[in-house]
């Protein structure tokens, strides 16, 4: 029967075997093209705000910055649900997005710009509000980077080098982010003995400093048909320029004194640390790599093997690069 059939519909016979062949040469090409990742992204519909000012009791932190803030996500329409906590210093608003919207981007857009516009309505010296909508980002690799002989400090120096060159040299590289960096401070200890013998108080001491590491625009100045920019300059960039600061002494004539030579002055880990790293046992920096969506995830392996297998041989002499996961 089958014969019969194919005898008198060769037309479409021969249409039914093209398909047969193009379905079977298609299926292995689709198989080695098609972008592909063990974690592929998820669609997280929720985002979270953050501000902070610090020492602010909790009560306040609600009326004078959750508050203000909830008011004005509300004004975002796609917004289905707002969820707030204030604690001593800061506020977190987490924000869900309903489910009748697929394209988050605008949103997220909207939150951002709303954000923006708050920030004169906040106390002065709030820090953010801080919008962190990259909650379904994975990573593709992460990378340990371990040492021996060099403290955390001198790891985050190397690791920011090698995200400088992941973004200029690897293909598809969508954000680079760092795991078990420790934060440093500069600390300054008084010489009691030494500041009463000149008369001086360790307050008078921390409002020099405060008032010389200022970083503000400087403005532009017209002056005969040319503009001008003003560049202020006296914020620390070292902890020499620190030491080096000129405190005046009280009743002495205009006689000043170097921070340094009234105060024990060293960079420090903050206290208490940030979370550590470790990797096989040791003292890490972990480096993620996320990529862009919809980029080849094979290409994207090729081009970062070969990147890192550059940065290992270019790495200070105790430095080593690890996959962790890949």
């Amino acid at each position: 029967m089958l014969p019969r059939f194919a005898l008198a519909n060769p037309m479409l016979v021969l249409a039914l075997v093209l398909i047969a062949l193009i379905a079977l040469i298609a299926g292995p090409l689709s198989f080695l093209t098609h972008p592909s990742r063990e974690d592929p992204k998820i669609t997280i519909r929720s985002a979270s705000v953050q501000a902070q000012f610090p020492g602010m009791p909790g009560l306040k932190v609600e009326q004078l910055l959750t508050t203000v803030l909830e008011e004005k996500i509300r004004e975002i329409p796609e917004v289905d649900e707002i969820k707030s906590t204030s604690s001593t210093g800061q506020a977190l608003i987490s924000i869900t997005v309903g489910d009748d919207f697929t394209d988050l981007n605008p949103i997220w857009t909207t939150l951002r710009d709303k954000m923006e516009e708050v920030k004169s309505s906040l106390p002065t010296v709030t820090k953010g509000p801080f919008v962190d909508t990259d909650r379904g980002d994975v990573a593709m690799a992460t990378i340990a980077l371990t040492a021996d002989g060099f403290d955390n400090a001198e790891m985050h120096v190397t690791a920011k080098e090698m995200r400088r060159r992941l973004y200029a040299r690897v293909p598809g590289v969508r954000k680079v982010t760092f795991f078990g960096v420790l934060e440093q401070q500069v600390h300054i200890e008084f010489d009691v003995v030494r500041l009463s013998q000149l008369g001086m108080e360790g307050r008078e001491i921390v409002d020099a400093i405060q008032n010389q590491n200022v970083i503000q625009p400087g403005g532009q100045v017209e002056a005969g048909g040319t503009t001008l920019t003003v560049q202020p300059t006296g914020d620390f960039e070292t902890l020499e320029e620190v030491k080096r600061l000129a405190i005046a002494v009280p009743n002495s004539a205009g006689q000043s004194l170097q921070l340094g030579d009234i105060s024990d002055i060293s960079l420090m880990y903050k206290d208490p640390p940030g979370p550590d790293a470790y990797f096989n046992g040791q003292p890490a920096i972990v480096i993620g790599v996320s990529m862009t969506d919809g980029f080849d995830a094979s290409a994207f392996a090729t081009g970062l093997n070969t990147f890192i297998g550059e940065a290992k041989a270019a790495l200070p002499l105790g430095m080593f690069l690890e996959f962790i996961t890949f």
